[in-house]
Order: structure tokens, then C-alpha cells, then sequence
């Protein structure tokens, strides 16, 4: 059984037929309200651009807030300092033992 289906997405005035799973569905309809939303917030700050104008500043602040969250889930800089710590309290409990 195929678990995918089509869509109609309506994203500034534009239909947009999708193939998706099924289980992404809404996924995709919240996605899509979030992108008219912005859209229409832009529209209102900003009167006069155009469409492609404002479909790129959609796409600025979609990427802006991906790396955001993508730079506040680096745990790069935590498991530095964890190793750090734990090189420490391994060289500080072996000169106790000695």
C-alpha cells in the first residue's frame, strides 16, 4: 500500500500540488499557513513590493530562525568542556591515589 498523497498547497495566491507521505500532512498544511501568515505580515510592513520580494524575505526568516535553532543545538561547545572537566578530575584523582 502506497502511504503517500497529493496536496493542493496554496501559498501566496499560487496552488502547489505535492506527492507526501501521509503522515506529513499536516506537517505541510502548518507549513504553509506559516508561510501565508508571514507572507501577509510582510505585506502589511511593506506595501508595494513584489511578490518575489516578499517570498524572499519569507525565505530569509525561514533560514535565519533554521540556523538559529540549529546554533542553540550544538552541543559541540558542552562536550568540549565536559572532556575538559572529566581530563581533569582523571588526572586530580590519579596524583590522590599516588
Amino acid at each position: 500500500m502506497d502511504d503517500r498523497q497529493r496536496i493542493r498547497l496554496l501559498i501566496g495566491d499560487v496552488n502547489y500540488p505535492l506527492y507526501i507521505p501521509r503522515s506529513d500532512e499536516q506537517l505541510y498544511r502548518d507549513a504553509a499557513r506559516m508561510i501565508n501568515d508571514m507572507l501577509n505580515r510582510y505585506r502589511e510592513t511593506f506595501p508595494g513590493l513584489s511578490k518575489e520580494q516578499y517570498l524572499a524575505m519569507v525565505a530569509l526568516h525561514n533560514a535565519y530562525m533554521n540556523l538559529e535553532k540549529k546554533h542553540l543545538n550544538d552541543t559541540a561547545p558542552f562536550a568540549e568542556r565536559l572532556e575538559q572537566s572529566i581530563s581533569l578530575l582523571t588526572d586530580y584523582l590519579a596524583k590522590e591515589g599516588e
